[in-house]
Parts: C-alpha cells; sequence; structure tokens
C-alpha cells in the first residue's frame, strides 16, 4: 500500500464519527458533565443516549420529578448526534427548531432513554425524529421532532 493511500485512510478514519468515543470525552467537561449523558447505542442514521436521574436534576422537589429542561438537552444532544451519524462524520450544526411532545412526566429514579434518527439530509438541512422513554418505549415520555442546519 503506498503512503498516500495509507493517509488518505487514517484522514478517513479521524474525520469518521465515533459516538461511543465523543461520548465519553463530553462526560468530562462543561454541560456533558452537568447533566451525566451517557452513550447506549447507535447505528447507521440513529443513537440512543440516556439521562441518568439525579436529584439535582429535579424540577418539582415534592415529586422527583426530572426537570423538563434536562430532558430538552438530552434530546437535543441526541438529535445532533444521530445528524452526525448519518453524515459519518462530526461538522458544526445549529439546531433550527426543536418540538418536544409531552405525553408524561419523567417520575423519580427513573433514567430518560432518548433515541433519535436524522431521517433526512438536504444539502444544508438534516430532519430528526425521535422519542424518550424511561426503558419502556411503550411508555413514552415525549416524542420529538427537531431540523439542524448544517454548517460545513
Amino acid at each position: 500500500m503506498s503512503e498516500e493511500a495509507t493517509a488518505a485512510e487514517a484522514l478517513a478514519k479521524a474525520a469518521s464519527f465515533d459516538p461511543e468515543r465523543f461520548f465519553e470525552l463530553i462526560r468530562h467537561v462543561g454541560h456533558g458533565r452537568a447533566l451525566g449523558l451517557e452513550y447506549r447505542a447507535s447505528g447507521g442514521h440513529w443513537i440512543e443516549l440516556s439521562l441518568p436521574w439525579r436529584e439535582e436534576l429535579v424540577g418539582v422537589a415534592e415529586s422527583g420529578i426530572l426537570a423538563s429542561g434536562a430532558i430538552v438537552s438530552l434530546v437535543d444532544t441526541a438529535g445532533g448526534a444521530s445528524v452526525w451519524m448519518a453524515l459519518g462524520r462530526f461538522q458544526p450544526i445549529v439546531t433550527i427548531d426543536l418540538r418536544l411532545d409531552y405525553l408524561r412526566p419523567a417520575i423519580k429514579r427513573e433514567t430518560v432513554i432518548a433515541r433519535c434518527e436524522c431521517y433526512k439530509l438536504t444539502r444544508s438541512i438534516a430532519f430528526v425524529r425521535g422519542v424518550a422513554h424511561g426503558g419502556d418505549e411503550a411508555r413514552p415520555i415525549a416524542f420529538a421532532s427537531a431540523t439542524f442546519m448544517l454548517n460545513p
């Protein structure tokens, strides 16, 4: 194999998006650390992340219900990561629109799981849908719909 081919292969590998490695890194800084997001699984155009219940993320102290802002952050992060999965690489993106339809609260001690799928990519926009649940997909917490601007 030529040096050029080896260099091209190394560049392609470096440019690809490795979600497991990415989320291991962001768990230790800033927003990722504050929320404690965890990588669960991924495929061609989808990713699954989780948000373990913690006292400091509770929105209603008396009930232990998780704050909706934490769930929005989880779904926004999973939605963006699903775009990177579909692209096969990391690149800057911007959330244009994110809608969550809440069906029920995330109850005390319930880990919230978000699974998002990038179902359409255009030259400049990515379309994402997703669901957040507490481990039972038949009992969703919220459904999500989002668009992201690709910013190469």
